[in-house]
């Protein structure tokens, strides 16, 4: 194993250890933490333009509301780990790392000490979801103002006032592009089905 190789093993080791401590369970390059109703993904994506002299990577982290699917009529598989994550963000998104990569040569230095202390705030992002509530707002956060899923779930529960924000916000932003009527169709079919009035 290369020296780089053996750097990328202590960085995925760290991120390990930090990840055990709050209840995930690894597999490969990917730790997953299920609570009643609620899965917590975050995995290591190794770099497709690796090589011998450079080793990169990139940290995802994922959530995931059971209750959040239902309120909109989606199945629930019963094993919560094969559903598909609602939210996804890179960890330098919701974190101090300072690029939207790890470079095990550039960045040797913070692997033992930066990189853990990331996590932990990856970590602690995602403890901020907990049930379909907190899901939606950090969706909205985020800018998912396009989500299908977002707004369907406001019409769905009777957030009509959160329906009509999401909508204008998603008019504000791409509605001097020419996809914004199919776009706009969209929300109106969602609004329509759930008996939601839209601006």
């Amino acid at each position: 194993m290369s020296e780089l190789e053996d750097r990328f093993a202590e960085a995925v080791a760290a991120i390990g250890g930090v990840l055990k401590r709050h209840g995930f369970r690894k597999k490969r390059y990917v730790w997953t933490r299920v609570g009643d109703g609620i899965v917590h993904e975050i995995d290591v994506q190794r770099s497709h333009g690796n090589s011998a002299g450079s080793v990169r990577f990139y940290v995802n982290a994922r959530a995931y509301v059971a209750e959040f699917d239902r309120a909109i009529g989606r199945a629930v598989p019963d094993d919560l780990t094969r559903a598909n994550a609602q939210f996804e963000t890179r960890f330098e998104e919701v974190s101090d790392w300072p690029t939207d990569r790890v470079d095990v040569e550039r960045d040797a230095d913070a692997l033992g000490t930066a990189l853990p202390a990331a996590i932990e705030q990856v970590v602690a992002y995602l403890d901020g979801i907990t049930d379909a509530p907190s899901l939606a707002r950090t969706l909205r956060e985020s800018g998912f103002v396009l989500d299908d899923d977002l707004f369907a779930w406001y019409c769905a529960t009777g957030r009509s006032s959160e329906a009509a924000a999401q909508f204008a916000a998603a008019r504000e932003r791409f509605g001097d592009e020419d996809r914004w009527p199919r776009l706009a169709a969209l929300f109106d079919e969602t609004a329509e089905k759930y008996g939601v009035p839209l601006p």
